[in-house]
C-alpha cells in the first residue's frame, strides 16, 4: 500500500493545482467525470487526467482513496 502525503489544507493544496483541487472537490460531492466536465466546460478526458495526476501527486491508488485523502487533509469538507 502506498503512503499518502500528509499536510493540512495549505500543505495539501500545495500538492495539487487549483484545477485538480476543484475536480477532486466535485468528485467528493459525487459528480461523475462527465458531470464535472460539463460543469467546468472541459472534456471528460481532461477531468480524468486531472484526477489521475492528483492521485499520482498524493500517492492515492483510486479515486475513492484520493477523495478520502482530500477529506482527511481538509481541502474537502467531510
Amino acid at each position: 500500500m502506498t503512503a499518502l502525503r500528509q499536510g493540512g489544507p495549505d500543505g495539501a493544496q500545495a500538492l495539487l493545482t487549483a484545477r485538480q483541487t476543484e475536480v477532486v472537490r466535485l468528485a467528493a460531492l459525487g459528480l461523475t467525470a462527465k458531470e464535472t466536465a460539463r460543469r467546468l466546460g472541459i472534456s471528460k478526458n481532461t477531468v480524468d487526467e486531472h484526477l489521475s495526476e492528483a492521485r499520482r501527486r498524493v500517492g492515492a491508488t483510486t479515486k475513492s482513496h484520493l477523495v478520502g485523502w482530500a477529506v482527511a487533509s481538509g481541502i474537502v469538507p467531510g
